[in-house]
């Protein structure tokens, strides 16, 4: 066989090597433009239906839950319901209580969403703004009370004190702000709860009662019964 002959040749051992069984080059990855679309399809269906995906329980950010806020004799207790607002972590870190801006549709009837992220906003920048350990007051407030055995604080002359109050302002000047354009009624049962009443844990949010509780036991899925649904499943 010539060398010509010899490099035209189909034999194996003349053949560059396939990417397959080449162990120089790794092991065989995907096309990346042909796995990037069905990616970010499956994302985008997945982050629109997380919301509806969760379970109806006291931690749905939509679940009514009493109010603990009112005596158990008041008329109000049976007739208002708290939503409550969590922590957002993702704001500031453990620096300060700051609390979600994720609008829980079902205050649609009574509180608007630019409403509601108006009252997210000022007590978010607020709380920070007071719990935040970087700035000259916090130096000097800490300086302070050392020299005066605390009695700086004991005063309220601590900035901390007043940026907090200012919050608490902010939020009845909320309140007193959606006086306008609403029901006498609806106005009276539709409040932003004060943050000292909830140890700043979280915001709740005072609506009237809509009638939308937890989904029976029986309606339950995955609730395995016997006997026709008549009687529960024994083990």
């Amino acid at each position: 066989m010539s060398p010509t002959d010899s490099l035209h040749s189909d034999s194996p051992s003349r053949r560059p090597p396939t990417p397959a069984k080449d162990l120089e080059s790794g092991i065989p990855r995907p096309d990346p433009q042909a796995a990037r679309s069905p990616t970010s399809s499956q994302h985008s269906r997945r982050a629109s239906s997380t919301k509806s995906d969760l379970p109806w329980n006291p931690s749905h950010p939509c679940y009514p839950h009493p109010n603990p806020h009112i005596p158990l004799a008041s008329p109000l207790h049976g007739s208002t319901r708290i939503i409550r607002i969590p922590r957002d972590w993702m704001v500031a870190g453990d620096l300060a209580p700051t609390f979600s801006n994720t609008y829980p549709e079902i205050l649609e009837p009574w509180v608007s969403e630019a409403d509601f992220r108006m009252l997210i906003k000022g007590v978010n920048e607020g709380l920070v703004g007071a719990f935040s350990p970087y700035g000259w007051r916090v130096w000097m407030d800490a300086v302070l009370g050392v020299a005066t055995g605390w009695i700086w604080e004991d005063l309220g002359f601590a900035g901390i004190k007043s940026k907090v109050k200012g919050v608490e302002t902010c939020i009845e000047q909320w309140n007193g702000q959606r006086r306008n354009g609403f029901e006498k009624e609806d106005v009276e049962l539709t409040k932003a709860i004060p943050l000292r009443r909830t140890g700043y844990l979280c915001l709740d949010i005072q609506i009237p009662d809509p009638h939308v509780g937890m989904v029976d036991e029986a309606d339950a899925p995955g609730d395995e019964r016997v006997d026709g649904g008549t009687e529960p499943a024994t083990l």
